[in-house]
């Protein structure tokens, strides 16, 4: 089926739409920028350059995830999910339009929280790379927890263990003495991301930083193509 750009802008304008009048989807929106306002008013020293990548993974993982689950599960408990999925729109068209919203969400935060939290300026279009990549990896977990979660409630409950342990933990685990665990959280993309966006605070370019992009691209290819199968799963489910 080919891609129609009708019906991709027709669901971007629906999804914009009801987002913005969303209270759900616009705390979770909001939330960020109070961390990152926080983080601001903290100050930083030479030592916490990891902590510096914090209100950027906050927002990434909070619009990304959460308002993409949202969002899908939103249509599940509406049962307008299956009349999309069961429409001439092809899933790439549905899911497309549904990213192309939490995109915007999430451009719209990591802007407004690397403004307010003070972080310095580093190599712009590396860090839209690794956020990008970043962006894919949580958007496809939120489409997952989505289709998963039977509400739009649920979905919150659901998804908050992957803020806890996809975001707080490359944050917090290395100041343990916990080898497993830190064996564990080392192969999560947001430790690779803090990683890469440390090394680009001291200097580093794409040669520092490409094994960290390799890792995020194959956790982007892989998350994404679980969320198809997941979907593909859930159209046909009675």
């Amino acid at each position: 089926m080919n891609f129609s750009m009708r019906r991709f802008r027709a669901m971007v304008t629906k999804e914009w739409k009801d987002a913005t009048r969303n209270p759900q989807i616009l705390l979770n929106a909001g939330m960020p920028i109070l961390l990152a306002v926080l983080f601001g008013q903290r100050g930083f020293e030479p030592g916490d350059l990891a902590y510096l990548s914090m209100p950027v993974l906050i927002a990434i993982s909070v619009t990304g995830a959460f308002v993409q689950a949202n969002m899908i599960a939103e249509e599940k408990e509406k049962h307008t999910l299956r009349a999309l999925m069961l429409s001439p729109a092809s899933k790439l068209e549905v899911l497309a339009g549904k990213s192309a919203t939490t995109s915007l969400f999430a451009l719209i935060v990591c802007a407004i929280c690397v403004l307010v939290s003070g972080i310095p300026p580093v190599h712009l279009g590396y860090v839209l790379l690794l956020s990008f990549l970043l962006l894919l990896i949580f958007m496809a977990l939120g489409t997952i927890i989505g289709l998963i979660a039977r509400t739009a409630s649920e979905s919150s409950i659901v998804g908050l263990p992957i803020l806890l342990v996809f975001v707080f933990g490359p944050i917090f685990v290395p100041d343990f003495d916990l080898p497993a665990l830190m064996e564990f959280v080392h192969w999560l993309p947001s430790y690779q991301f803090v990683l890469a966006f440390t090394e680009l605070l001291q200097d580093g370019g794409l040669r520092q930083i490409a094994g960290y992009l390799f890792y995020l691209l194959a956790w982007a290819a892989g998350t994404g193509v679980l969320s198809l199968l997941i979907y593909s799963r859930k159209r046909f489910d009675k």
